[in-house]
């Protein structure tokens, strides 16, 4: 039976986790300076899946007919696209995040989407709920808070967006 001897197997795993960092540092260099180059599509701050999940929803949006832009600068308020009266809040969720929460929703917006990022991170769900429909909500004692914890079971059945607003999943999402 061949074994590899335990320091030479330590030796390999370090330099593939050094290959596996050294290459994951390149690809969000290249993120950052693309972010630099073309910011009205993926500027940003550092959360790089942030700004995946804008240029995703962008993307989104526009296979739905609207036009939104980002919002310039690094700290938004309250949204992160705008289209003429339209503020669009986004929020992306991977599966590296085992509690499938995020962060509250801060007030400002008037439409939110929230990206499910799954396997290879593409979209697997994407929420669509327009403020109008969460007030809804509030009135009908589904949600408590105008500025809820954003979690992916607002995506399930029960959830804010999928009682009040469109879930999107596979074929429909168009990016």
């Amino acid at each position: 039976m061949n074994q590899v001897h335990p320091i030479l197997s330590s030796q390999f795993r370090d330099e593939e986790v050094q290959a596996a960092i050294e290459n994951y540092l390149q690809a969000r260099k290249r993120i950052l300076t693309l972010g630099r180059e073309v910011p009205e599509r993926f500027g940003g701050n550092d959360n790089i899946i942030g700004r995946i999940g804008e240029f995703i929803s962008l993307r989104f949006l526009e296979s739905l007919g609207q036009r939104p832009e980002k919002v310039p600068g690094t700290s938004n308020p309250g949204y992160d696209l705008v289209e003429g009266a339209c503020r669009t809040q986004v929020k992306a969720i991977t599966q590296e995040n085992q509690r499938g929460r995020s962060v509250r929703l801060t007030p400002g917006w008037t439409q939110f989407l929230l990206i499910e990022l799954g396997e290879h991170y593409t979209p697997a769900r994407i929420g669509l709920i327009r403020l109008e429909q969460h007030q809804q909500a509030i009135a009908d004692g589904i949600s408590r808070t105008a500025t809820p914890m954003v979690s992916l079971s607002m995506l399930g059945p029960r959830g804010l967006i999928g009682r009040y607003g469109r879930v999107f999943t596979g074929p429909q999402i168009q990016v």
